[in-house]
């Protein structure tokens, strides 16, 4: 039976997939136009197989300058973001940083980083991440 996640996903660990699709529920309680949303639609074409090719308001394909753009405006926007939504998707950037082969992941590592310095948080190197969703 097909899967509507990608194999790099499915090879995860239970409490790995589960942070990656706690993630690509967005963050509830932001406006429609909110950067959140568009960064979110973004992560979803990495970790989400699209029933359509075509563009759609739920997987947004986009670019590594469109990609960076997002995580710029996110980052901007930071402080009235939800602390719960932030480390949903902090984790789920950490992980697609380090084991998503597709195009983009190095940036959401990038992006992971980012969240850390902004929550004073010590970014964790893969192993302690793997340890830790084992």
């Amino acid at each position: 039976m097909p899967s509507v996640l990608h194999t790099w996903v499915e090879c995860r660990s239970f409490r790995m997939q589960g942070a990656l699709l706690s993630a690509i529920r967005g963050c509830d309680n932001v406006p429609k136009d909110d950067p959140s949303k568009a960064l979110i639609r973004a992560m979803r074409p990495l970790i989400l197989k699209s029933a359509c090719e075509r563009p759609n308001s739920f997987i947004d394909f986009v670019d590594s300058e469109e990609l960076e753009r997002r995580m710029r405006a996110f980052l901007e926007n930071f402080d009235h973001y939800p602390v719960h939504f932030v480390l949903h998707l902090l984790h789920a950037a950490e992980i697609i940083g380090y084991r998503c082969p597709f195009k983009g992941g190095a940036l959401w590592g990038m992006f992971y980083n980012d969240l850390c310095y902004k929550m004073h948080l010590r970014p964790e190197a893969l192993h302690e991440l793997e340890e830790r969703l084992k």
